[in-house]
């Protein structure tokens, strides 16, 4: 039908990168980590029940996650410049700081992350360091919070996914998510980060 017009409403991305790390530098992250929260180092109050999280800023130990995770915004980025007018005349990969602040959860069997999003920055991601098996990561379309549109409505399903040992997950900082219940014997354990793009 050539009178058929299409404009994109509303759309988001989860975008995946797997076995980010090696052996050694996983390792060096859990040891420090271990430590921060044997000794309770730059711990934050109000978490999620069940969670410890520090905002311990990492030295040189976390350089090449920045690379990684600053390479990754950047393809990111020029894939929704060429998807989303709004977002290309707000930001263009010439003018782009890719600016990030970090923390460490540490969740431990029994607990969960309850549902909230990041609506102040541009992306969100996490780094999974001990993941695998405690609980799948939700992500809720924000119309549906309340489950209450129409099931046979596009796009209204919550998305399940199952971070591995060793993902880097990145999405819209925008987007609700959670955590569920940690069923497994073991800690659930990653270092989120906040990412905002600055113009320079």
């Amino acid at each position: 039908m050539s009178d058929k017009v299409i404009y994109p409403l509303f759309y988001s991305d989860l975008f995946t990168k797997q076995n980010i790390g090696t052996e050694k530098q996983r390792k060096v992250l859990l040891d420090k980590i271990h430590y921060l929260k044997k000794n309770n180092i730059d711990s934050v109050g109000g978490s999620n029940e069940g969670c410890f999280r520090s905002t311990y800023e990492y030295g040189e130990e976390l350089d090449w996650l920045r690379e990684t995770i600053r390479d990754f915004i950047v393809d990111i980025s020029k894939f929704y410049i060429e998807h989303d007018k709004t977002y290309k005349d707000k930001i263009s990969q010439e003018e782009q700081k890719v600016d990030m602040s970090f923390w460490t959860n540490v969740n431990e069997p029994g607990s969960i992350n309850v549902l909230h999003s990041h609506k102040g920055e541009s992306f969100a991601c996490t780094y999974n360091l001990q993941t695998a098996g405690t609980g799948n990561l939700v992500f809720t379309n924000p119309a549906n919070i309340l489950n209450d549109c129409n099931q046979k409505s596009p796009y209204i399903r919550n998305v399940k996914v199952e971070p591995q040992d060793g993902d880097l997950l990145v999405w819209p900082a925008w987007v609700p998510h959670e955590v569920e219940i940690n069923k497994s014997d073991k800690q659930r354990i990653n270092i989120a980060s906040n990412i905002k793009l600055i113009g320079v």
